[in-house]
Parts: C-alpha cells; sequence; structure tokens
C-alpha cells in the first residue's frame, strides 16, 4: 500500500503514469485447439503438453463451439468413460468469450463477478488468438506488481531528494539513498529506528494525529537544514503512517546568509552614499550605470529606477567617465560643463583582480562659488608659491603623461592618439621628426602610460656617446674587465633598463658595430657585460627616435636592415612646428608660464609685432628654438609684454616671406584691431574646441586654469555660461 500510494506521487510528478495494459498482454497464447471427433485420450494428452485448465473446442471449419475444461475431463472419467470415447457432449457450451483488446481493469472486474473460471480470447474477427485463466490473472497481477515495485525503487533511489517512510509508530520503514547520504546513515542501520533518533526535534504530530500534511516545514539542526514536505499514509481512513521527502538546503541556507549580508552591506552603502553631500555614479565595465544617489538623482532630475542600466554618456554630457574605465587612470577634479553649467567633476576606476570593472563619477555641484572664491585666492598665493612649490611640480610635469603635450593640430592631435594607443602594449616603437619637434617628449608620454611606467625611463644619446665608450656604456662591464675599468664594474644602459623603458635619441649616429649587439640583445631580451661570460635577463621596451632618413642611410649602408625592420614595429612621425602654426600661440602662452615661475616674472603675453614674425618664421629648430626665443625674451623685458627689441637679432632682421601668411591659422587671417581682442578670440576658440571644459582650454592654450580664469574676468567672459 505505502510503495503504491509513493508510485501515484512520484508518477504524477514525473508524468510517468504505468502503460495501459489489455487483455491481449496478460493471456495465454500457447494453446491447442480439440475438434468434436477427438477422444479423451487426445485431451489428456493435450492438458498435459499445454498444462491448461481449459481448450477450446472447435468445429470443422474453425468456429468456436465450446471448451474443454479439465473438470469436464474428470466427470466423464468418474462417469466411466474409455480413453477412445469421443468428446461429443463432455464440453461445455456455455463460453465466456473475451476480445483481446479489452483493458486489464474490465478484465479485473469481469473477472470478480463471473462464476467462470476460464475465458476464451479472440480478436475482433471472432477467431481464437488464446485462453485466459483466474490462475493466469493472478499471475500477470504478480509479475505486474514485481515490474511496479521495481520501477519504485529504481525512482526512489535515484531521486536527488531523500525520502523516509515511517510507520504508525514514527519507526523508519524505508529509505532512500540521497536520504542515507544526507543523514549519514544506511538503510540497514535505519530501519527499525524511531524517527526522531535520525531526525531529533521533528515535528510529527500534526501529521500523524491531525492527518495534516506539512508542506515547505524548515528543519534546522546543529549545521544542516533540511526542507521537508511530510504527508500522512492513509489505509481505510486510518492514519497508518507517514512519508517525509527532504531536501538538503544547508548550502543554499548558507548562500541566503551570505546573500542577506551582502544586501545588508548594499544597503548601508546606499545609506552612506545618499548621505554624501555630492552626486555620486557607479558605472559597470560596459558603462552602464548600477547605482546612483540621492543628490544624483536630484540632480540627473531622476529616480535611481530610471537612471540604472543606461548608459553614462546618454545621461550625462561630456562624460569622461569610459576613458577612466578604458585607460584605468582616475581623472580628479576636473571642470565639465553638464548642460552649459562648470561642475567639478572626479572620475575613479574600481579594480578587481587587476581588470577595471567600473568606475565611480562624483559631481560637486554645491556650493560652487565657495570654489570659485577659493581659487581666486589661490591665483594671488600662486607667485608666493612659486619659488617653493613649482619646481617640484616642473620636475613632476616633466615626465607627464599626454596631457603635458601641447598642441591644436588635428595630425598631431591624430598622432597623439595612436601614441596613447600603442602606449598600452610592448612593441618596439620608432619616433622620427626634425630636431626639437618634441619626440623624447611623446617617448616620456608613452612611458608614463604604458605598463612599464612603475620601471625606470633610460635615456641615452647616442650621438653623444664616443664610439670608444659607446659599448661599454650600454652593456656595462665586469670588475677587472679592461685596464682603467672600475673595481666593482659597472651597470650598462640596458641593466639599468630592466622593468623599464630604454629610449635610444639619435639612433641613426649608432656605431654599425653596436647595431647587430642591439639588434641581439632587443631579440633575444638579454646580453653580456663587458668581461662576463654570463648571460643577463632583461625586460624592457625600447623605444628610438632620429632626426634622419634611417631608409636613406639603410640604402647607403650605415644602417642595418634588420634592426630598422626591428625598432620600425610601430612608426610615429612628429610633424614640424611650420606646418602646425596654430601651436605657436599656445606654445608661446606655455612657456611664459613656465619661465615666469622659474624667473618670478610676470610676462604675460608677446606683443602683436612679435606675433607676426612668429608666424612668418620658419622655425628650423622647431619647439626647441621657439622655447629658447621666449626664455630670452623674458629676460630682456621691460614690461608686460615682449617686444620686437627683445628678439634675438636673425629674428628681428629677417624679411617676412609673403606665403607665410597663408600658413597661419584661420583666426590668424583676420585683421584684428588690437592685441587684446586676438586675445579673447584665441581664448574663445579653445573654449568652444574644449566644448566649455575649463580645464582641457587651459591646456590647448598651454596655460594654468587659474591663469585662463583670471583671462576671462579680464575679458569679461562669463565663467558660468561664455558667448561667442
Amino acid at each position: 500500500m505505502v510503495y503504491e500510494w509513493v508510485l501515484h506521487l512520484v508518477c504524477i510528478q514525473w508524468r510517468l503514469l504505468p502503460d495501459i495494459m489489455f487483455l491481449k498482454d496478460i493471456m495465454t497464447r500457447s494453446f491447442a485447439k480439440l475438434k468434436q471427433g477427438d477422444d479423451l485420450r487426445t485431451v489428456a494428452r493435450l492438458f498435459r503438453e499445454t498444462r491448461l485448465e481449459a481448450l477450446p473446442v472447435v468445429d470443422e471449419d474453425g468456429g468456436l463451439i465450446g471448451i474443454m475444461t479439465k473438470a469436464n475431463f474428470f466427470d466423464a472419467l468418474a462417469r466411466g468413460g474409455m480413453p477412445d470415447m469421443p468428446i461429443h457432449g463432455l464440453f461445455t457450451t456455455d463460453i465466456l468469450m473475451l476480445n483481446e483488446n479489452l483493458p486489464y481493469e474490465e478484465v479485473k472486474e469481469i473477472v470478480r463477478t463471473s462464476r467462470a473460471g476460464n475465458a476464451i480470447v479472440v480478436d475482433d474477427r471472432r477467431e481464437v488468438t488464446g485462453v485466459f485463466t483466474k490462475a493466469g490473472l493472478i499471475m500477470a497481477m504478480l509479475k505486474r506488481e514485481t515490474q511496479l515495485n521495481s520501477e519504485l525503487n529504481a525512482i526512489l533511489q535515484t531521486m536527488y531528494n531523500g525520502l523516509m517512510v515511517l510507520d504508525g509508530n514514527c519507526t523508519v520503514v524505508e529509505i532512500n539513498r540521497a536520504a542515507e547520504k544526507i543523514l549519514s546513515t544506511t538503510q540497514a542501520m535505519a530501519k527499525g529506528r524511531p524517527a526522531d533518533s535520525l531526525l531529533p526535534g521533528l515535528k510529527l504530530d500534526d501529521v500523524l494525529l491531525g492527518g495534516r500534511s506539512s508542506v515547505g516545514y524548515l528543519y534546522s539542526d546543529q549545521d544542516m537544514s533540511l526542507l521537508c514536505n511530510i504527508t500522512p499514509i492513509t489505509r481505510e481512513e486510518s492514519i497508518t503512517g507517514a512519508i517525509i521527502v527532504f531536501q538538503d538546503v544547508t548550502d543554499l541556507m548558507r548562500v541566503v546568509t551570505e546573500l542577506e549580508s551582502v544586501t545588508k552591506l548594499y544597503r548601508t552603502l546606499q545609506s552612506v552614499m545618499d548621505l554624501a553631500y555630492d552626486g555620486i555614479i557607479v558605472v559597470d565595465e560596459q558603462g552602464c550605470i548600477s547605482m546612483a544617489n540621492q543628490a544624483a538623482e536630484r540632480f540627473l532630475r531622476s529616480d535611481e529606477s530610471r537612471l540604472v542600466g543606461r548608459p553614462v554618456d546618454d545621461v550625462i554630457e561630456n562624460s569622461r567617465i569610459m576613458k577612466v574605465i578604458r585607460t584605468g587612470v582616475p581623472e580628479m577634479n576636473r571642470l565639465q560643463f553638464i548642460r552649459g553649467t562648470p561642475y567639478v567633476v572626479s572620475s575613479l576606476p574600481i579594480i578587481r583582480k587587476g581588470q577595471v570593472v567600473g568606475a565611480v563619477g562624483k559631481i560637486l555641484f554645491r556650493n560652487l562659488d565657495e570654489i570659485k572664491e577659493l581659487a581666486r585666492k589661490l591665483t594671488h598665493v600662486d607667485p608666493e608659491l612659486s619659488g617653493a612649490v613649482r619646481p617640484e611640480q616642473d620636475e613632476a610635469e616633466t615626465g607627464g603623461g599626454f596631457d603635458q603635450i601641447v598642441t591644436a593640430d588635428p595630425a598631431f592631435r591624430q598622432i597623439i592618439d595612436e601614441a596613447e594607443i600603442v602606449s598600452r602594449g610592448t612593441s618596439n616603437i620608432l619616433i622620427t621628426g626634425e630636431s626639437g619637434t618634441g619626440k623624447e617628449l611623446i617617448a616620456q608620454a608613452i612611458h608614463h602610460s604604458s605598463g612599464y611606467r612603475t620601471g625606470p625611463l633610460v635615456k641615452v644619446n647616442c650621438a653623444a656617446i664616443p664610439d670608444s665608450l659607446m659599448e661599454s656604456e650600454f652593456f656595462g662591464y665586469a670588475p677587472g674587465a679592461f685596464t682603467g675599468a672600475h673595481r666593482s664594474g659597472k651597470k650598462g644602459k640596458l641593466a639599468m633598463s630592466d622593468g623599464g623603458t630604454l629610449f635610444l635619441d639619435e639612433i641613426g649616429d649608432m656605431p654599425l658595430s653596436l647595431q647587430s649587439k642591439l639588434l641581439r640583445v632587443i631579440q633575444d631580451k638579454c646580453f653580456e657585460p663587458i668581461g662576463s661570460n654570463t648571460l643577463q635577463r632583461i625586460d624592457a621596451r625600447f623605444i628610438a627616435a632620429t632626426n634622419q632618413d634611417l631608409e636613406e642611410l639603410v640604402a647607403q649602408g650605415k644602417f642595418r636592415p634588420d634592426l630598422y625592420y626591428r625598432l620600425n614595429v610601430i612608426h610615429l612621425h612628429i610633424p614640424p612646428l611650420r606646418e602646425r602654426c596654430q601651436d605657436i600661440d599656445l606654445l608661446v602662452q606655455y612657456f611664459l608660464e613656465k619661465y615666469n615661475r622659474v624667473f618670478g616674472t610676470r610676462v604675460r603675453n608677446i606683443s602683436e609685432e612679435v606675433r607676426e614674425i612668429f608666424f612668418h618664421h620658419d622655425w628650423p629648430g622647431n619647439v626647441r628654438e621657439l622655447e629658447n626665443v621666449i626664455e630670452r625674451g623674458i629676460n630682456f623685458a621691460r614690461s608686460p609684454v615682449i617686444e620686437k627689441h627683445d628678439l634675438p637679432h636673425y629674428l628681428r632682421d629677417q624679411e617676412r616671406p609673403a606665403d607665410r601668411r597663408s600658413a597661419a591659422p584661420p583666426e590668424k587671417q583676420l585683421l584684428r584691431p588690437s592685441r587684446e581682442n586676438h586675445d579673447r578670440v584665441v581664448v574663445l576658440k579653445a573654449l568652444e574646441q574644449a566644448r566649455g571644459n575649463k580645464t582641457e582650454a587651459a591646456r590647448l592654450l598651454g596655460i594654468s586654469r587659474s591663469w585662463l580664469y583670471e583671462k576671462m574676468k579680464i575679458m569679461g567672459i562669463s565663467t558660468g555660461k561664455y558667448s561667442f
């Protein structure tokens, strides 16, 4: 009874109800047919051969006319019938005839209500196909029960959930394998034991006494948690036991506990964020908003449910968070225009296991007047701090990144963007350009933006080292390597650059004898110091620079082609200053500010006449020449403006080519009434190019942000929303 109930329950759950069985599945197909002329001897022989309780009797045409049972046979013998006596008149003509497609349940009902012990089975054409007896039904039922029990046991033993069957005294009758594993016992050990010994404290009164099922009952004992469904077993309206189906949810409960802790931590973090004075937004690695505090919601005029999941660039204009996610470099206290209003914005990457998985953006949008007042005070304090603070800043800026490169030229800007992209890799880089264009500055920026930025940047000017000392400078030497060598040896440039970047300036002047050895180092990442037989391995990035045409040197046999191709993996060509005249104004402002800090002066600009001279000059020395001219001008300037007489003689006396005017930037082609008006146009153009971002505009102009604010104030340009 228990097995049938559980089987029914499991079959309903798994939709595995037993297949419908018909009479043809349980009838006897091996039988013999008798005819009216057969004698009792034949009947006895066929009964013995078939071992059946009854045989069908047919006429000459094979039609069923009766049934000969063993009772009929024994009655004939009792009346003195001889073996050769025909069976005519001895068999029963009242036949129980059943169709072979009769369902099993109907067959059971017929057998239960009929007095006949045997039946003949026919098909739809009424032809005999088998014999059916009550004994056969009993055997079929036993076989079916065995099959069902086997299927039930297989299902119960393969269930993921534990199962325990109890009798009316709460004694264990059966458990499956899952229950054995969960309860750390065996079926043999569990059978006959009280359920309370396996599951102490399990409440069964409501089930066994009240007959009420208990569904979803959470049972806990020490370190084990089980989710139980307890169902009573009833027989003839009385409760005879119970079935407990349970699942081990110990790990699940641990996960739930951890989830509750994470949820609590999340709510705490959300509360802390909501208490923050500034707007805070958290984005994932795809740049989609995952969290926002109440201040950010009010600022963006939307609630968190509408912000979460949206790309940050769709919500905040001019956002730089995606750049922070791509580069992993934080940006602190940048001035950013949002809806035409300036705000101080900081963006910091979220790094997990060395990977950027998101970023946090903070918008400082309250009390901007206080910030502006503080900036104004710092502007006045700036000159007094120049002697103490600025030298350190200059030193830091010397080794700065791409933000320290001043340009407004689209072609040069594209080269800088390409350099920033390749800085993340490890490939060798060749930088070409005329002398003084800023090749070393590009190399420094690449180093400080690369994965080698924590290592040294070792610079070697191949043109400044004598050929006789070149090899020892590069490879170093072991103690006592040669006469006059330092007794403790010397570390070469290659060893010094391990873990960092080796910058080979003026690579075109390197002797051929050293080029082959350098090629070996670049290929194998190892070398031998002079006088040593020990290989020394290095991990360094090679950046080379030259103002010569290396391809021409290769053609002349003065430079190894294999070294050229090894260095020229990535080629960056820096345009000369004469091809990017729009940078002249920016560089002038940058150098004015730089040397004002150095000399403690207040030279703020150049005269219009000097500007015209600058724009007509070819600048063969490029940016380096311009820097020297500005440095000289500040030394000789007698006013806040550098005049023509402060310039070197070769600039004062040179003739201006007529075609140089066409090379000036677009705004220089206009006739301006005064220098102040020209400065105003330059500042407005920089603001327009930077989309209102004053930090970016100051960088484009080559001046500090505080100086930009002062110029805007003098020129009457609104610091809130400027006009063009």
